[in-house]
């Protein structure tokens, strides 16, 4: 064999046998590596973010107390006279109007330090349109109306006109709401000085037999009773009318 045609064949014989090994690897499922340097993926430098505190929010506005309102120099002013700490930061009134009230909100915001101490302020309140007759909602809570001379802080039961009648159940309930009872009471007996009625306190509980007297601005309890009759009131105050209580049952 001529020497030129043995390399011919052994390069073919060798690329014949690389073949089969490489099919052989494929149909083994053996994976293929290649002798060329693999790619290699640069690391990259995680981005960090600096840390920033949360941003406090901003103290919300608190309301001061009003104590009391007086009128002003003409039918469409008034003065909110309040107790305000003396470190309140941007103290302010601030009114909107309706056609049958006005609401007066006086407003501020605290202020983080040493403790504050309480001052009295006067905040001028000016409307559109006259007063008239229209109360004043401050800080959407109580209520002050017009009185005869001023103003007058309405009560939360009985509203701005309490009914003539002291027997009338505005006046019971207010007894009923000092007494913080839980349910409706019942009256037994009542006039314009005197009244009795048993108050239900609890749920479960027993009526309690309680006896008021008239004191100008509401009924003031001053005895009570669990049998019926008049003894025990009248152990307490000899003046209290008889024919109110001597008929009385005891509380069921």
């Amino acid at each position: 064999m001529s020497r030129f045609v043995r390399p011919v064949l052994w390069t073919f014989g060798f690329l014949v046998v690389g073949g089969l090994g490489f099919w052989l690897l494929l149909a083994l499922n053996i994976p293929y590596r290649s002798s060329a340097t693999p790619e290699t993926t640069p690391a990259t430098t995680p981005v960090t973010t600096p840390y920033s505190p949360p941003v406090p929010a901003p103290p919300k506005d608190m309301s001061a107390w009003v104590t009391d309102i007086r009128p002003g120099p003409d039918d469409h002013s008034a003065v909110l006279h309040v107790s305000l700490p003396d470190c309140a930061v941007a103290p302010h009134l601030q009114v909107t109007e309706a056609a049958d009230r006005i609401n007066a909100d006086v407003l501020f915001k605290p202020k983080l330090g040493p403790a504050c101490n309480q001052v009295p302020a006067d905040f001028p309140l000016k409307t559109a349109a006259p007063i008239g007759k229209r109360p004043v909602i401050v800080n959407a809570g109580e209520t002050w109306a017009p009185a005869a001379g001023g103003w007058k802080k309405c009560d939360k039961t009985l509203g701005c006109d309490p009914p003539a009648d002291h027997c009338d159940r505005a006046w019971v309930a207010q007894a009923e709401f000092g007494a913080e009872a839980e349910h409706p009471g019942t009256t037994r007996a009542c006039d314009q000085n005197w009244l009795i009625h048993d108050l239900q306190r609890r749920s479960g509980q027993a009526p309690n037999r309680v006896a008021y007297r008239w004191a100008g601005n509401g009924w003031v309890s001053f005895a009570s009773a669990n049998g019926g009759g008049c003894g025990e009131i009248l152990a307490v105050e000899p003046k209290f009318p008889t024919s109110l209580c001597q008929n009385l049952a005891p509380t069921s």
